[in-house]
């Protein structure tokens, strides 16, 4: 029982603790180099051992040729009386010491007769006469592999048959070079394989090395530290560097989301105490007096109404302006025609404000392609449009203006209002700035139009700037790069019908 509990606590805590990438890697890059290695020296033990049995052959066929040449300067055919004890010594002598001259431990040579009687040999070996040839060939006997030849001698005076001689090389040559050249491979086999080791540790950290700044990285974040740590970019140009670029990206996008998260709490803090003040007052007021006086009760339930209906919008205005953070992600392939668009924001205001004066002006009078949200692009006309009429005074008059380069197109609104004075130029686009903070209250803004304005606008890989004169009036440029992409333009406008056909 103790044995398992033992051996379950040891797999957990393999579990708990796998082997990291690098030693995946290492093992995985050992193992294919020894492999690499293991068939390159078989594909080399296969070539050399044909390469010295090719050097053999053609070393033995020089002196069989030989041998040949030496045995046809005989004149008289060899005959088996040359070899009986009353022979003549000179000549017996004379051939053996040439088939001794030729003949070694691991060549074996023997000498027939014109009638293939056997006369000599250098050793005794068994093999009949196959066929007649000069050429050494491969022979196998008993599962050994011989080269031999066999070649009818014939005299260099009158050319008569003299007698043949057989040429046999033993295996042993090959099987001592092939043992000699096995432990030659082992051994290198051997070192090559800790070398492959060596190397495919080193590799996997090497390559793996900028992971381990990635993970550490990751394992310094905290809230408080999210502003100050980074991946250290590698030096290389390769999809390490790419890598560290796009979590450097990332890491900075999750410090703007949790930095909007932090200011989009204290903006409603901040923004929601006094209407919460306010209505906190009334309802105290209510509960020491107003039950019996009419006139406090509909005043205070009014001013609390008011207020809630401040707070609402003030809400609602904080999501759009959350929201509009991460335009670019979720709304990445969206298309609007902007003159269409805008000549339909202008006829809106048109009916909305009778008593003010629109003109749109439209240089070119073609269609516009721009991605971004049909929506949004009304939105930040909206917002625009609202706060020329907003902050207008005595001459009520906007203009809006759409004018385009090569790959760009400006929409302007212009008013002719209060203007700005150079410090609330620079401060137009801060949440919750307001340029006349007792008339904008009054109108029911809450300094965030402008801010949702430029986020959008932000979003979607825009500008936004303005120009204004104090007391003469102000013009905001908001400008776009344009699609040029047939495709998404032609999708665009499918998407376009498809909805018209719907909402009729």
């Amino acid at each position: 029982m103790l044995s398992e509990i033992k051996f379950g606590s040891m797999f957990k805590h393999k579990q708990d603790h796998p082997l990291s990438l690098k030693w995946k890697w290492g093992i995985f890059l050992s193992l294919a180099m020894i492999l690499l290695s293991l068939i390159s020296l078989l594909i080399y033990r296969h070539f050399a051992i044909q390469i010295y049995i090719d050097q053999a052959k053609e070393d033995h066929q020089i002196k069989f040729e030989a041998l040949i040449e030496e045995l046809s300067d005989e004149v008289q055919p060899f005959q088996p009386q040359q070899f009986s004890p009353k022979a003549n010594r000179k000549t017996e002598l004379t051939i053996n010491f040439l088939i001794d001259h030729y003949a070694d431990d691991r060549t074996i040579i023997r000498l027939f007769s014109p009638e293939q009687k056997l006369l000599s040999e250098s050793r005794h070996f068994q093999y009949p006469i196959v066929s007649s040839s000069k050429e050494l060939e491969l022979q196998t006997l008993e599962g050994k592999k011989y080269l031999i030849g066999s070649s009818r001698i014939s005299s260099n005076n009158n050319q008569e048959l003299l007698g043949i001689v057989q040429y046999i090389v033993t295996p042993e040559t090959k099987e001592v070079y092939v043992q000699k050249l096995n432990a030659f491979l082992i051994r290198c086999f051997f070192l090559v394989s800790l070398i492959s080791i060596l190397c495919g540790f080193l590799i996997a950290h090497y390559f793996l090395k900028p992971l381990t700044y990635v993970i550490n990285t990751l394992d310094l974040l905290e809230g408080d530290t999210l502003s100050q740590v980074r991946v250290v970019r590698p030096r290389t140009n390769d999809e390490w560097s790419d890598l560290s670029l796009h979590v450097n990206k990332l890491l900075d996008k999750i410090e703007l989301y949790v930095k909007g998260q932090k200011q989009f709490v204290e903006d409603v803090s901040h923004e929601l105490r006094t209407p919460v003040a306010i209505v906190e007052g009334h309802l105290k007021m209510l509960n020491r007096w107003g039950k019996e006086d009419q006139q406090v009760l509909d005043e205070s339930i009014s001013a609390s109404l008011q207020e809630i209906t401040r707070m609402k919008e003030l809400v609602q205005e904080m999501l759009d302006l959350s929201r509009a953070d991460h335009v670019d992600v979720d709304y990445k392939d969206a298309v609007t025609e902007i003159t269409t668009a805008a000549a339909l924001v202008h006829h809106n205001f048109q009916i909305l404000y009778p008593d003010f004066h629109f003109y749109l002006d439209n240089e070119k009078g073609n269609k516009v392609y721009v991605n971004i949200y049909h929506h949004h692009f009304e939105q930040i006309l909206l917002i625009l449009l609202d706060n020329a009429v907003k902050y207008s005074t005595d001459r009520l008059e906007i203009h809006i203006s759409v004018s385009q380069t090569m790959n760009k197109v400006e929409i302007a609104v212009q008013d002719f209002g209060e203007g700005m004075t150079a410090e609330d130029k620079v401060r137009v686009f801060s949440r919750f700035y307001r340029v006349d903070k007792a008339r904008a209250r009054a109108k029911g803004g809450n300094g965030l139009g402008l801010s949702i304005a430029k986020q959008l606008v932000e979003g979607y890989h825009g500008k936004i700037r303005v120009e204004s004169v104090y007391q003469r009036g102000s013009i905001f440029y908001v400008e776009f790069p344009i699609i040029t992409d047939q495709r998404l333009i032609y999708k665009s406008e499918q998407l376009a019908k498809e909805l018209a056909k719907e909402e009729k």
